[in-house]
């Protein structure tokens, strides 16, 4: 079930892109729709079926894929990842439902979509930080490519902007994952390993300050925050409300599924701090937001 979270938006994505002759912006529209009401109906069983009582990870799906590195093919959910794993299916099929029928290169566009969806849930579900980390990269090209073709007059700046900071924030968190496996003295990246593995307290801080600097771009904390403002203002509205709503949940859950599930001694000592960090962003972005006279980015800061 939670593979068909990831693989139904991949297939309809395929679909566009191989569908023999023509096909109508209404089409393709019709299609995509289909596809993320599908990914949506599964999303709604794992709902029914998830154990609330449950405090560790359900339908676990796991097969070998690169021993030798550490990475397999390992997912599972549990009560963090579930609301966003709803939350992503819900706004793809509002993404794709409110864009302009007629919208230009509609089977490039609605399949980027579907590709962000499947990039995004396979993140919020899997159990293995390597295939966290090949997942977190996936919805980077689309959605460089949705702001860069549909976004507004500045919209290459924009994508360009945000496709730095998030190469940069990849770059980071990969590191920070090689180097807990580094120090655990085993090519292994299963979470619930890599959670039993006995860090010194020095090693946790490094990789929490590591961690956090990654997901602070993501989420955006501020002073990492500079791409949200023109990648917001320059996406097209669908795409706007993705962002804010799915993608730049990704930070969030980062830091609290790798940050403090994998350092709670160093979370603890570092907790102080970063409730200073969060307050400073919060009343920058309250301030910068009331401030503004573009109703985007108003969204955008108060995001």
């Amino acid at each position: 079930m939670l593979s068909a979270l990831i693989w139904i938006p991949l297939l309809g994505a395929l679909g566009l892109a191989l569908w023999p002759g023509s096909l109508g912006s209404a089409q393709a529209r019709h299609l995509a729709l289909a596809t993320a009401t599908a990914a949506l109906g599964v999303t709604a069983v794992l709902l029914v079926q998830f154990d609330p009582q449950g405090v560790t990870g359900q339908m676990e799906e796991y097969i070998p894929w690169l021993l030798p590195i550490g990475l397999n093919y390992h997912l599972g959910v549990d009560g963090l990842s579930l609301p966003l794993v709803v939350l992503n299916s819900f706004l793809i099929w509002i993404t794709i439902y409110s864009t302009d029928p007629n919208i230009q290169r509609s089977r490039l566009y609605y399949g980027l979509i579907l590709v962000i969806s499947a990039g995004v849930a396979g993140a919020f579900l899997a159990e293995n930080l390597l295939l966290f980390f090949l997942f977190y990269e996936v919805e980077l090209i689309p959605l460089f490519l949705l702001i860069a073709i549909w976004g507004g007059p500045r919209r290459e700046y924009a994508a360009t902007k945000f496709l730095i900071y998030t190469a940069l924030s990849g770059v980071l968190m990969l590191g920070a994952f090689l180097a807990m496996a580094w120090l655990a003295g085993t090519p292994n990246f299963t979470y619930s390993d890599l959670q039993q593995a006995d860090f010194s307290l020095g090693a946790q801080t490094f990789l929490l300050i590591t961690l956090l600097i990654a997901f602070g771009i993501k989420t955006p904390l501020v002073p990492l925050h500079t791409w949200l403002p023109d990648a917001h203002v320059e996406a097209s509205t669908p795409v706007s409300v993705l962002l804010a709503g799915v993608l730049l949940k990704l930070g969030t859950y980062g830091m609290l599924r790798f940050g403090l599930g994998l350092f709670p001694e160093a979370w603890a000592q570092m907790a102080p701090w970063l409730a200073v960090w969060a307050v400073i962003s919060v009343l920058y972005g309250s301030f910068m937001a009331i401030a503004q006279r573009d109703i985007k980015k108003m969204v955008a800061y108060s995001s």
